[in-house]
């Protein structure tokens, strides 16, 4: 799932320098009302807005909005236009009111059509996010609201802010929402929608779901209730008045304040009312209740992934929370060095490179900060941190201070290194020795770090005869010597077990996945088939899984291929490529008779390659929309358009493990 506030933020990214002025102003105020017809687009509004602080309103609106009239202070004016905005003067820097009439026509969608880069409009819903800047605004800090909605009477409009009042008369829906704290300006929504509502603690829940999905309300409403609860314990009160899950017709998965915007044929899945809506949940504390400082990059996903996903693994078992955490370095080492970039750096996800650093590195780091400082002193700085910035803006600075003081140390180090460094630690063990003594027996290794600069807990599992003992050292240099006396006889050593660091994993440590072609702009895509439909489908699907722009060369197989390969091509054509390649099909797939297979090799030349096959243009079309969600897997299998089955290909135990010989 994603977020509005980086959209918000790129925006102001391509702000003219002063649209950005008047930061220290008091909040603008928008007192809204607004007519849709969803069915047209036909869209009226009227905009009180009152400034102060300023000697100009400096604002821009959307391309398809026209204003109609302007009055600043009761006296009709004209609205200037500069740059890729408008500004209206004003006479000085005291309290002024600003009346505007608005028309427009947002693009209509036709039913099941793709998402759209901006909001749109029909018959099965309307999406009118904050960032169209669909009311005058001027992006320059805060803002607070409250926006009167009318739609037709076969139509719900909900929007961000608390629902204040609602009322159905003749053939007009009518309602009300206001925004409790100064922040970003309403989204809004509508459609044909059923609402269901629950109550919890004077919390106001609601589900606005198209009648096909009616019967999932009080899933969702349970879930929200659970995970609402669960983040008030551990973080602090909900920031909002109300919560609502709403079906979008579009296939999108958004957050924004006191809800979540969900494409309508996600929400049946099984993973959606768990882990996305918790994470969606979550970030009403982080990213709304407290909005992020992008300037000093973007903490809110990754602590949200740490604090939501990781945490609902976590609830499974210790097994289930190591797999993620896996799953995260597998996910690193698939990253091509050149597109690597300092955690502090991140902040928005814009492909899956981003997503590898912002949202899993991210929430690695948090782990590791809970092993550094302990659960009680971590669980007491995010609460000081909440306390201090609730309704605010904050960056990586300020969660900092609040971890060092709740830990009573300084943690700079901490922070520095896996916040504005680049890459990953990466480690070997050098040479090693058993010695008997008289009463047991000593046991020294070397552990190698050949890229300096990092200090880390490694947890250390050391096998006897008798049994086991765990240890934990500190590396903080290129070799570290250490040494334990155990009084059985030592079978082997295994640094990092458990997966606790964030390190760079070694080719013997993770196998070929998906990932290690898609995300690698070097790979070349050969479409095995001369069927033109085939080929056309093939296309698409390659653009779909790449995290870059495909590119499409026909090889000669026979010949050695040292780049990652992205093979498209039917059944019958698979067998001869294969062997061209020096490849097999995996003995792990050769029983499993199936439409359509993804698994990943490596080459010859040591290069990773990513093959799929299916038996026709009309099987492979149905892998478009579900393979690309399978880039951690060395294998997905198809039936019918779902997986039938995935995995990832069998590991040995790495270079920190140390077979010791004893027995």
């Amino acid at each position: 799932m994603t977020k509005l506030l980086p959209k918000l933020f790129a925006l102001l990214l391509i702000l003219p320098s002063g649209m950005l002025a008047a930061q220290a102003a008091p909040p603008t105020s928008h007192d809204i009302e607004l007519t849709l017809s969803p069915a047209s687009g036909a869209i009226e509004i009227r905009d009180r807005v009152v400034v102060a602080g300023r000697d100009r309103f400096v604002f821009i609106l959307a391309p398809w909005i026209a204003i109609d009239r302007v009055t600043l202070d009761g006296t009709a004016v004209s609205a200037q236009r500069q740059d890729r905005g408008y500004v209206v003067e004003l006479p000085d820097s005291g309290r002024h009111e600003i009346r505007f009439e608005l028309k427009g026509r947002l693009p209509v969608r036709g039913t099941g059509q793709a998402a759209p880069a901006h909001g749109s409009s029909g018959s099965d819903g309307t999406y009118l996010p904050a960032g169209d800047a669909w009311i005058p605004h001027d992006w320059s800090g805060p803002v607070e609201y409250r926006l009167a909605v009318r739609v037709p009477a076969n139509q719900r409009a909900v929007a961000t802010g608390k629902l204040v009042t609602e009322s159905t008369e003749d053939d007009t829906y009518l309602a009300t929402f206001e925004a409790g704290q100064a922040g970003e300006p309403p989204s809004l929504f509508a459609g044909p929608y059923q609402v269901n509502e629950r109550r919890v603690n004077g919390l106001r829940l609601r589900t606005y779901f198209h009648a096909d999905l009616v019967g999932m309300a009080d899933t969702y409403l349970d879930a929200a209730a659970n995970y609402i609860q669960r983040y008030d314990n551990v973080i602090g009160a909900y920031p909002y008045d109300d919560f609502h899950v709403i079906s979008a017709p579009l296939p999108v998965g958004l957050g924004f304040p006191n809800l979540t915007y969900v494409g309508r044929q996600v929400i049946p899945l099984p993973f959606m009312r768990g882990r996305s809506l918790a994470h969606e949940v979550l970030h009403n504390w982080w990213g709304n209740g407290v909005a992020v400082d992008y300037a000093d990059g973007n903490w809110a996903e990754g602590l949200t992934t740490f604090m939501a996903d990781y945490a609902l693994e976590q609830d499974k078992g210790e097994a289930a929370a190591r797999s993620m955490r896996i799953r995260w370095l597998r996910d690193y080492a698939a990253l091509p060095a050149d597109r690597d970039q300092p955690a502090r750096a991140f902040k928005s996800k814009h492909h899956q490179a981003s997503q590898v650093i912002g949202y899993n590195k991210v929430a690695f780091v948090f782990h590791m900060l809970t092993l550094e400082i302990g659960q009680p002193a971590f669980d007491a700085g995010l609460r000081l941190f909440w306390e201090r910035h609730r309704y605010g803006v904050a960056g990586w600075s300020e969660l900092q201070a609040a971890f060092e003081q709740s830990a009573g140390r300084e943690l700079d180090w901490f922070f520095r290194q896996w916040l504005d460094r680049r890459g990953a630690p990466r480690l070997n063990l050098g040479a090693h020795r058993v010695e008997q003594l008289e009463d047991g027996f000593r046991t020294s290794v070397e552990i190698l770090q050949p890229v300096s600069g990092y200090r880390f807990r490694l947890p250390v599992l050391l096998q006897t005869v008798d049994g086991h003992e765990r240890h934990e050292i500190t590396v903080s240099e290129n070799l570290t010597r250490v040494e334990w006396v155990t009084s059985s006889k030592p079978r082997s050593l295994h640094f990092d077990p458990d997966s606790d660091l964030f390190r760079l994993l070694q080719r013997d440590e993770t196998p070929p996945i998906l990932r290690d072609v898609t995300l690698n702009p070097k790979t070349v895509t050969m479409i095995g088939s001369t069927d033109t439909e085939f080929d056309r489908v093939a296309r698409d699907l390659a653009a779909r899984l790449m995290d870059v722009e495909a590119r499409f060369e026909t090889l000669d197989l026979r010949r050695g291929i040292d780049l990652p390969l992205l093979l498209i091509t039917t059944s019958d054509d698979l067998a001869p490529q294969l062997a061209q390649l020096k490849l097999e099909r995996p003995t792990e797939l050769a029983a499993l008779g199936t439409s359509a297979a993804a698994w990943t090799a490596r080459l010859e030349s040591g290069a990773p390659v990513l093959v799929i096959s299916a038996d026709d243009a009309a099987t492979l079309q149905t892998l478009l929309r579900p393979l690309p969600h399978y880039g951690g897997q060395s294998y997905v299998l198809f039936e019918a358009g779902r997986a039938a089955s995935r995995g990832i290909w069998p590991v040995t135990r790495g270079p920190l493990y140390l077979d010791l010989g004893g027995s």
